[in-house]
């Protein structure tokens, strides 16, 4: 089995086109994350314990939006929340595919098989740093839009893994909090 998701970003330079790609492997039972950005592609592994953790942290955590929402109640800025994530995702470029045209790969072809992962915020950029055991790990810094897809992709390869059942809609068309599948 396998299930792909990709997002395009805005190109930084006429020269680049900057790009992150989550694709299931059943043979690794694994997610590999692959980040472009002017030739070179990072690679990360995560397995389905730390993919569990991240999603479930995707749901229960309440991130920096679009808009400045600090003097709406919690409820309110969680619906702000959901009408962005679900703009942000209609908006979103999944169609074009993963542009595999890299020269380097900084972390090695095979990548890192990420250990741990620490999740910082500054202002509205969510930081999603990836660590190996040893050596140098990867940074995915996510504004709102971005993030928001990439929460969208990681739904999309998880349910294709069958290691959380497909999410149920709310109104606002965001998932609410998923089942995990054994």
């Amino acid at each position: 089995m396998k299930e792909e998701a990709s997002h395009n970003q805005a190109p930084q330079s006429e020269a680049s086109q900057n790009q992150i790609n989550l694709n299931y492997d059943a043979a690794q039972d694994r997610i590999l994350i692959r980040a472009s950005e002017g030739g070179k592609e990072y690679r990360a592994w995560w397995t389905r314990r730390l993919a569990l953790r991240i999603h479930t942290l995707f749901g229960e955590h309440t991130f920096p939006t679009e808009n400045n929402a600090s003097h709406l109640q919690s409820e309110q800025q969680q619906s702000l929340g959901d009408l962005e994530k679900q703009g942000a995702v209609q908006q979103a470029d999944f169609s074009t595919p993963y542009q595999e045209d890299a020269s380097h790969y900084p972390l090695g072809e095979e990548g890192i098989l990420v250990q741990r992962i620490d999740i910082k915020t500054e202002g509205k950029i969510v930081k999603i740093i990836m660590l190996p055991a040893d050596g140098e790990g990867m940074t995915l810094s996510l504004p709102p839009g971005q993030r928001y897809s990439f929460e969208h992709m990681l739904q999309r390869v998880m349910t294709a893994a069958e290691w959380v059942s497909a999410a149920a809609q709310d109104s606002a068309g965001s998932p609410q909090t998923p089942r995990i599948a054994h």
